[in-house]
């Protein structure tokens, strides 16, 4: 049985499809069964690793994986006996350990210096092992398999290899010149340093022996790499330097975690327990930072669009037109081993793939995606009204049919994360509310983008379809809680139980005004709200769990879709309560990294939120989180198609008072923006600047959320940029 280990105390690295997660000295423990280690296409290539000088374990000092790409162990030594007798006091020596992730290999550097006042004789050893299992058989998903593992010892080189269950030979061969390779797996050198001297070795990690062409590790390269992708981006620039750090590292998350199938990127959902494509986590993840990457959203979209479900397969829970779930590579998916390294479980990634293709449209300004993927968009529509309809009724609904598949098929997928009031999981078929929601924003939009492209007939018709659905939403109230139902049972009887899932139809616009602001007040209520966010599932349900994957935690990501929602409706002082809770949660987080989810307990309770052990970090969408609220709170509403960028009721964070963004592109302009708070009226934020480059018109809308909007302030207008926006 693999042990769970504390994912809040680990170093991540990661390039391309390759990752390596590590304790917080940087080791591998060789006496245990745990999940970490370095990892290529969902196979861990290697999984013991422990550095011993005069046969001990150095110390931490200090790690940093702010990098992304690159760790940096800072170590010294425990009091050594060494080989001459003599006594080594602690603390005489610095070992630094700087290990680089390449997209199929690994570098190290370990840099010994000595402080002491005499020459040193010193025996340094790299003790090493793999295993080549599958992260599905390291979670336990799938049984444990036996492979013919080899090992191999030549001068300065170790070679592991194991022929997997696919017939394919995997390999991890690691080198490293000055040190003698040994049979038991490890790599030895004899280090001579004269007094306040320094050796460094390099060492290197080849799986499946591929080479990348980066000759040495260095921390300075990749933090040189980060701050190049950064400035290839729209910026923001804060002036508060926390909050910068935060969004900084958010987007960096976000380039750490890029991935690729056949050559095209995607956002893999987390690491380690998810770094592989995910439908709807992929998707949600390019909606919340299209506005910095809107190639991602193309490849992502164009990605899924070529892995749509073509068949009736029960085992695999795909039906024609429907967006893949969940897809892994090697050694299980290649013999089908199980469902899950294919799997099409999901109820709403097919509506999110086609919001996504909306958005898109709206900050590219270009149909041309639209078109490409035409044939997918009408696969998809066919697959929301024909098949995600179990029973006819006009709903969306799912029924797990696969021996291996998941019970639960919407965002909360846990065997427990859709329950009644008695705390009793809901029986299938299932109704969620959240994908009704997604499948009414999808037609809406999608029939402006029909329309568009000369297809009347087609927008009219998906207009009534999202109305008769926005109609049947009524059968999730529940007027004497007033609030929505998270799920329709399969006797269509609702969950009365508080949840997080209503807050996506203020995300989709699914809503009227009046239940809007219903949804706000029972989200934002004591029970529901913990200081941080809101819980997946109210403190006085009971099922509630603070730390129960589903039923009480505070996720960022479905935070940050009620929020924009909120924003939507111009319900903007709770907008701005959750996103300032938010920053001040990732500001508590070891490299202000929002975490996966987090517990739920109450903020009166700690000073700190409570991390959830084996929470992804970094995790897609909780890491798209912070930028997606960002864009909402400037009120920037992108519509491309018609050259325009509206500015409605622009707002900060407290933690900000003035804020650039910089090389924002809509369709084929660029706009660079300035918001400051108004002397005297520090609740108020103007848009002070606006300078546009191409063909784009900048509207400012001032009025408060609710009102109508005004005619709109165009700053093409006006030649003098010191207007007042406030009025």
């Amino acid at each position: 049985m693999t042990e769970l280990v504390n994912l809040s105390q680990t170093t991540v690295i990661k390039a391309g499809n390759a990752f390596c997660v590590a304790a917080e000295d940087g080791h591998l423990p060789l006496d245990a069964d745990h999940p970490l280690g370095a990892y290529l296409d969902d196979c861990r290539h290697l999984r013991g690793h422990e550095l011993r000088v005069a046969g001990l374990t150095p110390r931490l000092l200090v790690a940093s994986d702010a990098a992304g790409t690159t760790a940096v162990f800072e170590l010294t030594n425990p009091e050594l006996v060494l080989a001459d007798g003599r006594t080594l006091p602690l603390q005489s020596l610095r070992l630094r350990v700087e290990r680089r992730m390449l997209p199929q290999s690994m570098v190290e550097l370990i840099t010994v210096r000595s402080y002491a006042r005499t020459a040193l004789a010193l025996d340094l050893e790299l003790r090493l092992d793999a295993d080549f299992r599958p992260m599905l058989e390291v979670r336990g998903v799938v049984e444990p398999a036996i492979r013919d593992l080899r090992r191999h010892a030549e001068g300065d080189t170790l070679r592991f290899a194991a022929v997997g269950l696919d017939g394919r030979e995997r390999s991890t061969t690691i080198s490293c010149s000055g040190a003698v390779g040994h049979d038991d797996g490890s790599l030895r050198a004899r280090l001579t340093l004269p007094p306040r001297a320094e050796a460094t070795l390099d060492v290197r990690f080849a799986f499946d022996d591929a080479r990348d062409a980066v000759p040495r590790a260095s921390m300075a390269a990749a933090g040189a790499e980060a701050d190049a992708w950064l400035a290839d981006r729209p910026r923001a620039e804060p002036d508060d330097e926390l909050v910068e750090r935060i969004l900084r590292r958010s987007l960096l998350d976000m380039r750490l975690l890029a991935s690729h199938f056949d050559g095209q990127r995607y956002h893999a959902a987390g690491v380690p327990w998810y770094a592989t494509l995910f439908g709807r986590d992929s998707i949600i993840a390019a909606l919340e930072v299209l506005a910095f990457d809107p190639a991602m959203a193309a490849e992502t979209l164009r990605v899924l669009a070529a892995r749509l479900g073509t068949r009736h397969d029960d085992e695999h829970d795909e039906e024609p037109g429907k967006v893949v779930h969940e897809l892994r590579a090697g050694e299980l998916a290649a013999i089908d081993a199980t469902p899950i390294t294919r799997y099409y479980g999901t109820v709403d990634a097919t509506p999110l793939f086609l919001c996504l293709v909306c958005e898109h449209a709206d900050w590219t300004g270009s149909l041309e995606l639209f078109r490409e993927l035409r044939p997918q968009v009408e696969a998809a529509l066919r697959w929301i009204d024909e098949f995600g309809d179990l029973d006819g009724d006009g709903l969306l609904e799912y029924r797990c049919r696969s021996s291996a598949g998941l019970a639960n098929q919407g965002w909360k997928d846990s065997w427990d994360g859709v329950v009644d009031e008695r705390g009793e999981p809901l029986r299938a078929p299932i109704a969620l509310v959240e994908a009704q929601g997604y499948a009414i924003a999808a037609k809406r939009r999608l029939a402006r983008l029909f329309e568009l492209d000369d297809d009347g007939d087609r927008a009219r018709e998906l207009r009534s379809d999202a109305g008769r659905l926005a109609g049947a939403l009524e059968r999730f109230w529940l007027a004497d809680r007033a609030c929505y139902s998270m799920a329709l049972d399969a006797a269509k009887q609702p969950s009365r139980a508080l949840a997080s899932n209503q807050g996506h139809l203020l995300w989709a616009e699914a809503l009227a005004s009046e239940r809007a602001a219903a949804v706000r007040d029972s989200l934002m209520s004591e029970e529901a709200y913990s200081g941080w966010g809101v819980r997946t599932l109210a403190a006085d349900e009971l099922a509630f769990n603070p730390v129960g994957y589903h039923t009480g935690t505070v996720w960022p990501h479905d935070n940050a879709l009620f929020a924009v929602g909120l924003r939507r409706y111009g319900f903007d002082e709770a907008f701005l309560r959750i996103f300032e809770d938010l920053l001040d949660a990732a500001a508590s987080f070891t490299d202000y990294r929002l975490p996966e989810l987090f517990a739920g307990f109450s903020r009166a309770d700690y000073e700190d939120p409570v991390p959830y052990p084996v929470a992804c970090r970094p995790q897609a969408w909780a890491a798209g989180a912070l930028p997606a609220m960002l864009v909402a709170g400037l009120g920037l509403v992108p519509d491309g198609l018609e050259r325009t960028l509206r500015i409605r009721r622009p707002s900060l964070p407290r933690q900000i008072g003035r804020l650039e963004l910089h090389g924002l592109r809509v369709g084929d302009a660029r706009v660079d923006l300035l918001f400051e708070r108004v002397v005297g009226r520090p609740d108020r934020v103007a848009l002070t600047d606006a300078q546009i480059d191409g063909d784009l018109e900048v509207m400012l809308e001032i009025l408060p959320g609710g009102a109508a909007p005004p005619p709109p302030v165009r700053l093409t207008e006006i030649p003098d940029k010191g207007f007042d926006p406030v009025g």
